[in-house]
């Protein structure tokens, strides 16, 4: 009994103590105009100090530069974005942040901030910055602007073959992996309050599969196959096929080897094919096959007017082989409502103003052109009297009359490629010389001449040749010339020419390596000459 006493008195005395041990701490805790021991802001240590050397200590470490430096943020792979602290709601000054500091702890009644008090000094402390006030919206906002190009980065692509760089391109949880956005904007709120700049976070959910580098392997291991033109005419690519081959065992140790996210490199085997698809579009429309250009600088307005909406309309015609073009059913009628004016046009062996008048400059132009690119003429007739802008034999007249004779200008793309119809007029600065051009585009043939030269010009005073850069420099070029030989008569319609019309080719020494006369033979084989008849005759 009386040692039952004895340590009953101790414990009383203990107890004495350490409650007056602890009301003396609260007591003295109380009185404390200091933050708490212990106390950290993010990195920065501000235990024992005063509300005004807090705000001293936190401006010295820069803390003041965060109200207006943006957060850094910087996820997987690199990427990264910014978040303005004033906008986030979360630019606290440091006056702010010491309040919040000296505050710590000092909530409670005297025993239990006695209590806080003793924690810090015990482990160091982060203050515990208050977030209610974060704009959570706009930190979302920042997100989400970064999103696109993360879900690329973590895209549900499985593989990508990089024939160029001969190697098999993943990335470890394409497709499985997503950036924890809840978890980002949490860290984003206490970068933002503990005043940091930058913030580097990766954290990612989703589950990590293997690919199968087996069946990826079997989808890819095939043989080159050349890129061809599809057999209905229409000159469709099919696309090249790249051989390519992998080791499968390495794959899956590149694959394992790599992080969450990271860039898996697996090397291939690469074998091209000797023709890609890529060569074959480039190769239609690629060369200049035949080009003419007529001046139309004196004509009225409604004549260029005229000229220059029958050139629009046949602008970027695409024929296939095979294929035949008539000028009346591409450019319609000419008619008032279709958009053409009266202007002056050869009418019944007169010149008269007609709608459309200017159309047949337009045909001539284009049926030189295919005369260079060696189309086959299937119509074509001449004017009654010679036209001032053309070489005698290489005009074209077409008419769509109410009544009689409808002249059309036909040709046919007798070619293996495609080819194309590209038109355009041409002004000077004084608005005074006007030009017509037609060209046309396709693919030249290792049978071609390959022109460097088209000449159509007839005198000094309408040199409308046109000298071209050669489409390969290792073939030998030539000058494609359109000639004529002319024969005077008189007739009872009065007095005229007669023409025959050549195409030449000469090699750049000068030298006539081919002739060809274009009118076509009357039925007992004789050239069937064009005839022109003088205009004042």
């Amino acid at each position: 009994m009386k040692k039952f006493m004895v340590v009953l008195t101790i414990i009383l005395i203990i107890l004495i103590l350490v409650l007056g041990g602890g009301l003396a701490g609260s007591i003295y805790v109380a009185q404390l105009d200091t933050n708490y021991p212990g106390l950290t802001v993010g990195s920065i240590p501000v235990g024992g100090l005063t509300r005004e050397q807090t705000a001293a200590a936190l401006d010295a470490a820069g803390w003041t530069e965060h109200l207006t430096t943006p957060l850094e943020v910087t996820t997987v792979g690199g990427l990264h974005f910014t978040v303005d602290p004033a906008r986030a709601g979360l630019a606290s000054t440091s006056q702010q942040v010491a309040e919040l500091a000296y505050a710590y702890g000092r909530d409670g009644n005297i025993f239990e901030n006695f209590g806080a008090w003793l924690n810090t000094k015990l482990h160091p402390t982060p203050l515990p910055m208050n977030a209610q006030d974060a704009d959570r919206e706009y930190i979302r906002s920042c997100i989400a602007q970064n999103r696109a190009e993360i879900d690329v980065l973590l895209g549900d692509a499985e593989y990508i073959p990089a024939y160029e760089e001969e190697q098999l391109i993943l990335r470890k949880g394409w497709g499985q992996l997503k950036l924890d956005e809840d978890a980002l904007e949490a860290a984003i709120v206490t970068a933002l309050q503990n005043g940091e700049t930058s913030l580097s976070f990766s954290q990612l959910i989703g589950g990590l599969l293997c690919p199968d580098f087996q069946a990826i392997h079997t989808a890819l291991l095939q043989e080159p196959r050349d890129a061809a033109f599809t057999d209905d005419g229409r000159f469709e690519v099919i696309d090249e096929v790249v051989g390519c081959n992998f080791d499968v065992d390495q794959a899956q140790q590149l694959w394992a080897a790599a992080e969450p996210a990271g860039e898996v490199r697996i090397p291939m085997t690469v074998t091209w094919p000797a023709v890609t698809g890529e060569k074959l579009r480039s190769s239609l429309f690629h060369d200049l096959l035949g080009a003419c250009t007529t001046s139309y600088w004196n004509s009225t307005s409604n004549r260029i007017s005229n000229v220059e909406l029958a050139s629009s309309k046949i602008d970027g015609t695409i024929l296939y082989p095979g294929d035949l073009f008539s000028y009346n059913e591409v450019v319609g009628e000419r008619t008032l409502e279709g958009g053409f004016l009266p202007a002056p046009a050869y009418v019944d062996g007169d010149v008269k103003d007609e709608v459309g008048g200017g159309a047949c400059q337009v045909s001539s132009t284009l049926y030189a052109a295919t005369l260079f690119a060696f189309l086959e003429t299937v119509e074509r007739t001449n004017h009654y009297f010679p036209v001032h802008y053309m070489q005698l034999g290489t005009d074209a007249t077409v008419t769509i009359p109410d009544g009689g004779n409808v002249m059309d200008l036909k040709f046919r793309n007798n070619r293996s490629y495609p080819i194309k119809i590209v038109a355009y007029s041409e002004v000077d600065e004084d608005n005074y010389v006007r030009d017509l051009t037609f060209e046309i585009w396709g693919t030249l043939e290792e049978d071609d001449y390959m022109p460097v030269e088209f000449d159509n010009s007839w005198g000094w005073e309408y040199p409308y040749d046109r000298v071209i850069e050669p489409a390969d420099p290792d073939r030998p070029g030539y000058k494609i010339k359109l000639e004529h030989e002319k024969y005077y008569f008189v007739d009872d319609q009065g007095e005229g020419m007669r023409t025959l019309t050549y195409r030449r080719i000469y090699d750049m020494a000068g030298t006539m390596v081919s002739e060809e006369m274009l009118n076509p033979l009357l039925p007992n084989g004789g050239p069937a000459m064009d005839t022109y008849y003088d205009h004042n005759g």
